[in-house]
């Protein structure tokens, strides 16, 4: 009887490693492991080889990550994520396949939430999607007519780094006025910030300890009124930003994760006020499907999975 092939999926945070390893007709993981990534101290790679050999088995044949990005999917090149500042074009693919002895296919961790939300979660059935995750930062992924559109140097769809005013707010990446500085849960915490010290009257107090995009939307459900508008400013500007999408890639299908998602009608209200005013044409928004991701905390393990399985059925139709 021939052995089972697994595949192994990694979802590289900057706060935590997630590995999990899985059987061909299954997305229950077999064995899953979870750590620290200690991003900023070194030695990322020992502990992230250390979380897959605690989950290896001698029956994997692919392994897929997914990381942050920028990173070049072609070559499997780290170039210079921020959140892990040891690693400066850093062939990670590489190393992992020299260690484990299997191919490894790796890509942006967006790209990867979009590629599982559409195999497995919210985005089934559909041929053009665009997934955006609203956390610390904005990331995105597209699937253009049944394809993960990664672009000529891997680097397409890095849709939170959008300029939609550029004079507008310092990004995470050093740039001004991207998606990322308005519509971010780090961005709602500045502005909101920023405005507490301006002297703007609020419940929420600066006692030393930064705000959190939580703590905002708290007092917003409260009835504060700062807070309120610090979510309608990140939503009017997340739907200027959909809108230009939406004339880009004429997705079926918009779906959003990440924890600023969950906050509700008080993003999304102001988002699909500014939708509707600045999309190029209303026939765009006809049949639109508008809504959360499904997959949840898994989302990023389940794309590194689906995507590895797609990379080594289409490696081994091409070899037929």
């Amino acid at each position: 009887m021939a052995s089972m092939s697994l595949t192994l999926a990694v979802d590289l945070g900057g706060t935590h490693i997630r590995t999990a390893s899985y059987n061909d007709e299954s997305i229950t993981p077999i064995s899953r492991y979870r750590t620290r990534t200690n991003a900023r101290e070194p030695g990322v790679f020992d502990r992230l080889a250390q979380a897959i050999e605690n989950v290896w088995n001698d029956d994997v044949t692919s392994m897929g990550v997914a990381s942050p990005g920028p990173l070049d999917p072609y070559t499997g090149t780290i170039l210079a994520t921020p959140n892990i500042p040891e690693w400066r074009n850093f062939p990670l693919a590489q190393k992992l396949s020299a260690r484990f002895g299997v191919p490894v296919h790796l890509d942006n961790d967006a790209n990867m939430a979009g590629f599982g939300e559409w195999t497995f979660g919210a985005g089934k059935g559909h041929h053009n999607l665009v997934y955006l995750t609203i956390s610390t930062g904005v990331g995105g992924g597209v699937i253009c007519n049944d394809a993960l559109l990664q672009g000529f140097h891997g680097l397409a769809t890095e849709l939170g780094h959008m300029i939609i005013d550029p004079d507008g707010p310092p990004c995470g990446c050093g740039k001004n006025g991207h998606v990322e500085s308005f519509s971010s849960g780090t961005a709602i915490a500045r502005y909101t910030t920023e405005q507490i010290q301006a002297g703007q009257k609020t419940s929420l107090q600066l006692d030393g300890a930064a705000l959190t995009a939580k703590q905002i939307a708290d007092s917003a459900l409260a009835g504060d009124s700062l807070a309120i508008s610090a979510f309608a400013r990140a939503g009017q500007y997340l739907g200027i930003a959909v809108a230009n999408y939406l004339a880009i890639f004429d997705p079926s299908i918009v779906i959003f994760g990440g924890g600023v998602s969950q906050v509700g009608d008080l993003l999304f209200k102001p988002f699909e006020k500014s939708l509707y005013e600045h999309t190029f044409h209303p026939h765009y928004l006809d049949n639109l499907v508008i809504t959360k991701a499904a997959l949840g905390d898994d989302v990023g393990l389940l794309g590194a999975l689906a995507w590895a399985r797609f990379k080594r059925n289409n490696e081994s139709t091409r070899a037929e």
